[in-house]
């Protein structure tokens, strides 16, 4: 066989593969379009039962089911909406539900807007950032609390109990990382970890989002006032833009983090 006809044979093999991606890709979109609709389906029914008659009608009349599905589906990239477990997905979707409570609503506490976003934030910190970053701070033997500091202290929970890595403590540590700061064992086993993920390291010390991350901080909406009930719809739809931009601007904390997934390796 000339090199000729080899190479045909690889192009149109590599064809073919191309032809079977494109159709395994189909029917994965045509799934996640599905689940979407079926969990908005799912969780509009839990939460409209706490809406007043005249909101929860307005809410059917308006289709709501089917424009957050849609929502959500042309926000995220069919990959990363199918990397989306969930848990995230639900709370996005239960944030958004909710939401439009508030807005017929606006007198109302914005709390369970913001903790339903929480969630999807903490969901997604754990899955992309601290679940890997565990696994890293163990095989490199970081695994002893050397300083009484609390950061370092939540950090030694976080690689040795399995706790949550919070929003406030997650900034505070890329803050201090990206001003190169007097770095202890493990908040230098964090950085070693971002050096070695340098595609992770591009999104989480990256200018712009370091900014909107200390815009959402500042505000005291995961804390504070989260905690005290004691949330504006005005701060709401403040917070829910720096989170979520409305479904219509990339340039929003969740998408920059869930961006990871679309990274093509």
């Amino acid at each position: 066989m000339s090199e000729l006809q080899k190479l045909k044979q690889e192009n149109q093999f590599l064809k073919e593969k191309i032809l079977e991606l494109q159709e395994k890709l189909k029917i994965a979109e045509t799934w996640m379009t599905r689940e979407v609709k079926e969990a908005v389906k799912k969780i509009s029914k839990r939460k409209i039962a706490s809406m007043t008659c005249s909101t929860r009608d307005k809410f059917m009349q308006e289709n709501n089911e089917e424009i957050i599905a849609n929502k959500i589906q042309n926000y995220f990239w069919d990959y990363i909406l199918m990397n989306l477990s969930s848990n995230i997905t639900n709370n996005i979707i239960s944030a958004e539900i909710n939401y439009y409570n508030l807005r017929q609503n606006p007198n109302f506490d914005g709390f369970w807007v913001i903790s339903s976003y929480h969630k999807a934030l903490d969901a997604i910190i754990e899955s992309i950032i601290t679940k890997n970053f565990r696994k890293f701070a163990k095989k490199n033997w970081y695994t002893i609390l050397r300083k009484n500091d609390s950061l370092e202290k939540t950090l030694n929970l976080v690689v040795n109990k399995w706790y949550i890595l919070s929003v406030w403590r997650l900034y505070h540590l890329l803050s201090n990382i990206k001003e190169n700061k007097q770095l202890y064992d493990y908040w230098q086993a964090f950085k070693e970890y971002l050096d070695k993920y340098q595609d992770l390291k591009d999104i989480l010390l990256d200018d712009e989002f370091l900014k909107i991350f200390k815009k959402l901080i500042d505000t005291e909406i995961l804390g504070k006032k989260r905690h005290s009930w004691n949330i504006s719809f005005i701060e709401t739809r403040q917070a829910r833009k720096l989170l979520i931009w409305d479904f219509k601007d990339k340039n929003s904390l969740i998408y920059k983090l869930v961006s990871f997934w679309d990274i093509d390796y």
